[in-house]
């Protein structure tokens, strides 16, 4: 299994904490999210042993009756979720001025969201996008899913110019149950064609999370003396004295996180801005801890 995204530390301050859905999704295992499908009555539709936490409600006593073993009945109303975290894979990722890269922390993240998820029993896909789908691992439940993940993300690289809107278009046509859609992008691309792909996986009834991955040096401009910039994602150069850009590009910066903000509250989806000069684990821990009270 591929070592590069795999941190023990930082899987170790989230791994105990839940990411729980909080809409109804479609799912096909049991597990701890809402499922649209009651029926008349709910029937339990399996069983599993019994583990600390559970709902002692729950348990089946005829079987413990007949095999001194703890176990829970499975219920209907209750299901596991289908998530799929997209990383955007573009040129523009590829910018640091700390330890990581944009696609770096991106993808510590997707490791730790996959993680997290998969010792719920829930399933997980991964999407590596720029100005197209380069790689579509679809969901899965199984102990299996976390190597792959990880190896496809060890193999993640950026090397072309972004497309996002179209994507989130291209890969809301590939869900066919509703469930969780996490983001991790700079987003830099057409403000109001993202907007229109948000809302294309909201008119189809899923929960997006949008993890708005920038980096300090984007957000700060600390540069002060006589700089060379280039564009991420294209041919321009320019050299200039940052003093007199700075006023500007701090403007211009803010008022382009406001307006992805605004699209995002508009549409009812998670926003969260990731600064990659804080420790991912510490971001992560921080908003599931928030989002736990929130409810």
């Amino acid at each position: 299994m591929s070592q590069k995204y795999f941190d023990p530390e930082g899987l170790a301050r989230v791994g105990h904490m839940e990411l729980v859905a909080r809409q109804v999704v479609e799912g096909f295992l049991t597990g701890r999210h809402r499922s649209p499908y009651h029926g008349f009555s709910v029937e339990y539709l399996d069983h599993r042993p019994y583990t600390p936490g559970d709902d002692p409600r729950a348990i089946d006593w005829k079987i413990l009756a007949r095999t001194d073993k703890y176990h829970v009945k499975l219920f209907e109303d209750e299901t596991n979720l289908r998530a799929h975290i997209l990383v955007d894979c573009s040129k523009s990722m590829a910018f640091k001025s700390g330890e990581l890269s944009k696609l770096g922390y991106a993808s510590y993240l997707a490791a730790a969201l996959s993680y997290l998820m998969l010792h719920q029993n829930d399933a997980v896909g991964l999407v590596l996008f720029d100005s197209e789908v380069r790689q579509y691992l679809p969901p899965k439940a199984r102990k299996t899913q976390f190597r792959r993940i990880l190896d496809l993300l060890d193999h993640s690289y950026s090397n072309e110019d972004t497309d996002v809107g179209a994507v989130l278009h291209d890969v809301a046509e590939r869900i066919p149950r509703r469930g969780l859609v996490i983001i991790l992008s700079d987003l830099i691309d057409d403000e109001a064609k993202i907007a229109n792909g948000l809302q294309h996986f909201r008119h189809n009834n899923h929960e997006v999370l949008v993890i708005h991955t920038l980096d300090d040096a984007e957000l700060t401009f600390p540069y002060d003396r006589l700089t060379r910039f280039k564009d991420m994602e294209g041919v321009g150069r320019v050299t200039a004295n940052p003093k007199s850009l700075r006023n500007r590009y701090l403007t211009r910066i803010n008022q382009f996180v406001d307006t992805i903000k605004a699209a995002c509250f508009e549409r009812n989806v998670s926003y969260n801005l990731a600064n990659t000069k804080e420790p991912y684990d510490h971001f992560l821990a921080a908003y599931l801890e928030k989002r736990s009270r929130l409810g």
